[in-house]
């Protein structure tokens, strides 16, 4: 099953500032580039690892979430991160004013990767959303569930760091689309429209490599033994029924970056299906479950997905994201559709 994305007067003014240039989005936010919004960020993670947001630059009334949560500062990771590695994943958005990042943290001993994204509006911070991840909890909550592996170095990919020649580069709108078609793939997937992907596409999920990885001796291979355009074009991931509340919340053309966020509802009614090669996928999962998910897309110069990381944690089924601003993931037809209006 789908859920419609709702137009609205607000859905459409915001897609509008943050996709058309010379909107007021770009003219507010022109005086913070790239470097500004990394330095904003660190300043940040240093505040919360210190457990003072006096120290960050936050605009009086600033709004917090914590895994869909609203918190007051100081509490959740503010109260409990103990330090931040040296791992940055950056997402900056000059022009939407918009800075997302990943970050592997120590807390009370423990390790946890977060995802932050940041609304930043004349050098100061006006909103905060964060995904926490805990690598010791498990996946799923059902008999499937597996240890979370961070198999992170200490610098992303290089994929996520080249800055793509200016004729290689995709617009806002198109990047967004991209995007949104991985999504539109992955929801109830058969197989039969797999989002285009780059020959070098490497998923991690929570640090664990989710595409590529070898098959174990004496093992069937799944989904994670073959590539992204296998996994998908054999019709795997079809437990996923419904990717909603898809949001872009920032975007950096000149890298090829969207930092994205989705509730990945499993709604437990399928309890099996067959893929292309004819061989039947049992799901092990028995109840309802969510993912809150918070991922990174690189979009190379051939306009393919190229790499993929994501931060999520299995959250109660149906649970919302606690934002109703940033940019929602229509479909193509869609942005073209309210474009014509």
């Amino acid at each position: 099953m789908r859920l419609k994305t709702k137009s609205s007067s607000l859905w459409i003014a915001v897609l509008a500032a943050v996709l058309l240039p010379g909107s007021a989005g770009a003219a507010e936010s022109a005086s913070c580039g790239r470097a500004c919004l990394q330095g904003i960020a660190e300043q940040y993670l240093s505040a919360m690892v210190s457990h003072d947001p006096s120290k960050a630059p936050l605009a009086r009334g600033a709004r917090y979430t914590e895994n869909g949560v609203e918190l007051t500062l100081p509490d959740g990771l503010w109260r409990t991160v103990q330090s931040v590695g040296v791992y940055r994943l950056f997402v900056t958005d000059p022009t939407a004013g918009s800075v997302g990042f990943f970050a592997k943290a120590q807390e009370n001993g423990a390790a946890v990767l977060v995802a932050t994204r940041l609304k930043v509006v004349d050098r100061r911070i006006t909103e905060m959303e964060s995904i926490a991840s805990r690598l010791g909890a498990t996946i799923g909550g059902g008999p499937s569930s597996q240890p979370r592996v961070d198999r992170l170095g200490d610098h992303p990919r290089p994929q996520f760091l080249q800055t793509l020649p200016p004729n290689e580069r995709r617009t806002r709108r198109q990047l967004m689309a991209i995007v949104d078609s991985y999504y539109t793939g992955i929801e109830n997937n058969t197989g039969d429209k797999p989002p285009p992907f780059a020959d070098d596409c490497l998923r991690l999920e929570n640090g664990t490599q989710t595409t590529g990885r070898p098959v174990r001796p004496g093992a069937a291979p799944g989904p994670i033994n073959y590539s992204c355009q296998k996994a998908f074009a054999l019709g795997y991931y079809h437990e996923d029924t419904r990717i909603r509340d898809r949001r872009v919340l920032a975007v950096d053309v000149e890298r090829g970056l969207v930092y994205a966020a989705v509730g990945m509802d499993h709604d437990a009614t399928v309890r099996s299906y067959q893929l292309k090669d004819g061989r039947t996928v049992t799901v092990r999962n028995t109840a309802p479950w969510t993912w809150a998910a918070h991922e990174i897309f690189q979009i190379n110069g051939e306009g393919k997905i190229s790499q993929v990381e994501a931060i999520l944690l299995s959250v109660p089924y149906g649970m919302r994201p606690g934002w109703h601003t940033g940019v929602l993931l229509p479909s193509p037809q869609a942005i073209r559709d309210k474009f014509k209006e």
